[in-house]
């Protein structure tokens, strides 16, 4: 059965550490959770709030509705070819975290988006990017819910409609999509290592590297690190911003 709380601090639940609080909270660890919460009076009749990480959100006073703390867990290899492996993941995973499992099992696609702050879930929404590549490239489709009606939907890469830290669910199904879990093709054999941003090609030849899916996320944590200070001693949002294109 869901549990509902009262006046809960988000202070834990956003990396800036701003001291706010949710009239109303909850946590979902499954689909039929979800389900169960769209028929409850707290999700009904108060504005309600989708949280992941918590990494794209400042909070300036305290929520005045239900805050849906995402905590759907589960990494499920679903299919097995000679080069490339089908992964689902669910919405609740800490996106970095799983990067680094991708990296131990020496499946490659996601090494360059390493350390990005946030969940599984959240990343098809802004289509994730970093040193040339997004995760549109490897996304095979979303599994979501529908929050009006409950029922589950499949999109496909290209239903997804992907563009430049776009997606469906930033624009048209915004807000009515909730993201049950993400299915991933990534590489076993013949990685396409993308070395393309002069920074890492600098770091490898500097530490003596040869191109692989444990250096290129090696080099992209260094750079990361060397630009942003830690959200644990400093809060802040990671890297958050839209290049816009010259004219």
């Amino acid at each position: 059965m869901i549990k509902i709380e009262e006046h809960v601090s988000l202070r834990a639940y956003n990396t800036f550490g701003i001291e706010a609080k949710a009239r109303y909270f909850c946590t979902i660890s499954s689909e039929d959770q979800l389900i169960e919460l769209l028929n409850t009076p707290e999700y009904k009749n108060q504005p309600h709030l989708l949280l992941g990480g918590g990494s794209n959100i400042l909070f300036t006073k305290d929520y005045e509705g239900l805050v849906i703390k995402v905590n759907l867990k589960g990494i499920e290899v679903i299919n097995h070819s000679a080069d490339t492996i089908s992964v689902n993941v669910k919405s609740g995973e800490v996106w970095h975290e799983f990067v680094m499992y991708c990296v131990q099992q020496q499946w490659g696609g996601v090494e360059n988006l390493s350390l990005i702050p946030g969940t599984v879930g959240a990343a098809p929404i802004q289509n994730i990017g970093a040193y040339g590549v997004e995760i549109k490239d490897v996304v095979e489709y979303v599994d979501g819910i529908d929050l009006k009606t409950g029922k589950q939907k499949t999109f496909t890469n290209t239903e997804c409609n992907f563009g430049y830290r776009e997606s469906i669910f930033k624009h048209d199904l915004k807000e009515k999509i909730f993201i049950s879990s993400v299915t991933l093709t990534l590489t076993t054999n013949n990685h396409i290592l993308n070395t393309s941003y002069g920074a890492i090609t600098s770091i490898l030849a500097e530490n003596k590297k040869s191109p692989s899916i444990k250096t290129i996320s090696d080099a992209v944590v260094n750079i990361r690190r060397s630009k942003l200070p830690d959200p644990l001693v400093i809060g802040n949002a990671g890297s958050f911003f839209k290049t816009q294109p010259f004219n």
